[in-house]
């Protein structure tokens, strides 16, 4: 029987009078790509810390590997790697010798050389090893900030936003970095983005968390059977277009996304005498199209249905 790679039972984090965590029950098991899906404020990096050890629980517990007594924790640590935020790089020193710094710092005993040729490799980073940090793009030091992050051969990853600010390549050549980790090496990764489609390309699960509350664990496979295919109207009104639909369709599923699209469950609504009535009412329409089911209009209702 596999143990369970990370579980949180009551997790719950206090500043002051604000919780930053409450009450999060969440298990991760071997093999798993957990996407870890939220806004700015969340949790999700103060759950990653708290995973790391930076951050100590008000209340409640965490295990790694099955242990959960503080020293066992502390041991189980070591075989966790993580890059919760912008790597720390010397910019005068190269990607060599950088990680040389971090082999030492880490305690790490093997032949370093060795080591550092082995993660170079795993992030794409061999033909540039020599180079400066200094003159690396922010896709290089996101790769070798990875790179550090497997030096102690790592058997689950923690990953808070590794994609953000990257260019599409970028985004593309991390991706194809980490499935090759958990195919080839055996890795686990829990990982938080802002990029939604993209992590819905590579999540096998998905954790939703608001407001510190962890509102809902779906697998990928449940997501696109419980996801609804939607109605897209792009206009300069949103609020007002949403309005009279609402009143006049009597829908009460609508979402206006951060872009100011609005989106319609397509099931049961007819999409001819949509546009009639909003053409009756004089709302210029910028586009309309119809969506697969995607993560962003899961996460969109969940949040609006915890909002409400």
């Amino acid at each position: 029987m596999n143990t369970t790679i990370f579980e949180a039972k009551g997790l719950t984090k206090r500043y002051g009078s604000s919780l930053a965590l409450q009450d999060i029950n969440m298990t991760i098991d071997p093999g798993d790509i957990y996407g870890f899906v939220g806004e700015n404020g969340a949790g999700k990096t103060t759950l990653m810390k708290v995973i790391g050890g930076l951050v100590h629980p008000t209340d409640g517990k965490i295990s790694l590997f099955g242990k959960s007594d503080k020293k066992d924790l502390n041991y189980a640590r070591r075989q966790v790697g993580f890059l919760i935020e912008m790597p720390a790089l010397y910019p005068h020193l190269n990607a060599e010798e950088n990680l040389i710094f971090y082999c030492r710092t880490y305690g790490i005993k093997d032949d370093h050389r060795i080591r550092i040729a082995d993660v170079l490799q795993a992030v794409s980073l061999s033909d540039s090893g020599s180079k400066k940090t200094s003159d690396y793009s922010l896709g290089m030091r996101q790769r070798l900030g990875l790179a550090i992050a497997l030096l102690n051969n790592p058997k689950f990853l923690v990953l808070d936003e590794p994609i953000n600010g990257l260019d599409p390549s970028g985004i593309v050549e991390v991706r194809k970095i980490l499935e090759h980790l958990v195919k080839e090496r055996g890795v686990t990764i829990l990982i938080s983005s802002h990029i939604l489609n993209e992590l819905q390309l590579l999540a096998t699960k998905f954790g939703f968390i608001h407001h510190g509350r962890l509102i809902k664990e779906i697998s990928a496979a449940e997501l696109l059977k419980s996801a609804e295919t939607r109605i897209c109207i792009q206009t300069p009104n949103p609020a007002l277009a949403a309005q009279i639909l609402k009143y006049e369709l009597q829908l009460e599923s609508i979402v206006i996304t951060e872009a100011g699209e609005i989106q319609i469950p397509k099931e049961n609504t007819d999409l001819e005498k949509l546009m009639s009535i909003l053409l009756q009412k004089g709302i210029q329409m910028e586009g309309i199209n119809v969506s697969t089911p995607n993560l962003e209009n899961y996460y969109m209702d969940l949040i609006g249905g915890a909002n409400s």
